[in-house]
């Protein structure tokens, strides 16, 4: 509290230096998440996985829990503890917006400086320097492969989780700070061009897998939609003023302090209420999922009629061999009746 005092390093008064504490909470965060990434990659191998698929679900539960505890650990205290809507709405604005610029600058800027500078152009020079200029578009073809192939690999982990931690800080405290949902929308268009770029031109294409979701990463996202329930209407209720404004009656509020405590005898209701709120949009989030289906019905009626014509194809194509093979099986058995015939004349 002194250093934010006017004057000192972190004055909340100055344009640039009230800004100091998250650049500096940002630059912490990172740093203690590269760290225990070695962590949890080094317990994940000890413990010896079957599968591969395993051993990545057992890393991405590891890496977001810390990952999450690290980001959200400061709003928690904020809303739950100090119930102070005002310094959790500004802490939230302050740490997802830098937060967001960091991740843009991260994954947009810095691989534009990368490739810029990089070694493909000069290595691409001397490939077709050595090489014999009579057949330009082998050389080119070559070239432009060993050059792909010497690329960095591209890292999906640290993106997902990413992504995951944004979802977090939008859906969890969305009741504190509304305009997140849009700054991500605009954030998340911008990195995923950054993304396609920055596979087609930068990082080594990965190795493509087909698969039915994103496995533990639907799990997480389910978890963070689902409990985002619970924490708004917490918020709602007791760390701003917006249950207050409802239910006034039930409240007794100090102008001054900004504390706000219930009426004796009138907690039950608004604590009912606040959970009546919470169920109704748990069975609002329920009926979404049982009446909207995860595939849609077209979608699913064209998958059905590929199937189909896949099946009839490769029916064709196997009567047609065994037609095939049973001709040529009479053929060879009539030449060999002729040339029979033709030993005992």
């Amino acid at each position: 509290a002194t250093f934010a005092e006017e004057g000192n390093i972190f004055d909340a008064a100055s344009h640039w230096k009230c800004f100091l504490p998250v650049f500096i909470h940002v630059l912490v965060v990172m740093t203690m998440n590269k760290l225990y990434r070695r962590v949890a990659e080094k317990l994940t191998d000890w413990e010896n996985h079957e599968t591969t698929i395993g051993h990545e679900n057992s890393l991405i539960i590891k890496r977001f829990l810390f990952e999450a505890f690290d980001a959200y650990v400061i709003l928690f205290y904020l809303a739950f503890f100090e119930k102070d809507i005002t310094k959790l709405r500004g802490e939230l604005v302050s740490v997802f917006n830098v937060d967001t610029f960091r991740r843009l600058l991260v994954e947009c800027a810095l691989p534009l400086v990368i490739q810029r500078l990089g070694k493909d152009k000069d290595h691409l020079a001397k490939m077709r320097k050595k090489t014999d200029s009579s057949d330009a578009s082998d050389i080119d073809t070559s070239t432009r492969l060993t050059v792909e192939a010497e690329r960095d690999e591209y890292e999906q982990f640290d993106d997902y989780l990413e992504m995951l931690i944004e979802l977090g800080y939008v859906m969890l405290f969305a009741s504190a700070y509304p305009l997140a949902a849009f700054i991500a929308i605009f954030a998340n268009y911008v990195e995923y061009r950054a993304d396609a770029w920055k596979l087609s031109r930068v990082c080594l294409r990965p190795r493509a897998i087909r698969t039915d979701s994103v496995g533990t990463w639907k799990l997480l996202m389910k978890v963070i939609i689902w409990g985002s329930a619970l924490t708004n209407c917490l918020i709602f209720c007791f760390t701003s003023r917006q249950m207050y404004q409802w239910m006034p009656d039930a409240f007794s509020y100090d102008e001054t302090t900004g504390h706000k405590s219930f009426v004796a005898g009138k907690g039950w209701i608004v604590v009912l209420t606040m959970f009546g709120i919470e169920r109704a949009l748990l069975v609002a989030g329920i009926l979404i999922t049982l009446i909207v289906p995860s595939v849609p019905e077209d979608v699913a009626q064209l998958e059905e009629r590929r199937q189909f014509v896949r099946e009839k194809t490769s029916q064709k194509i196997r009567s047609s061999s065994f037609l095939k093979k049973k001709m040529d099986e009479g053929s060879m058995g009539s030449i060999g009746s002729i040339v029979t015939f033709g030993k005992d004349a």
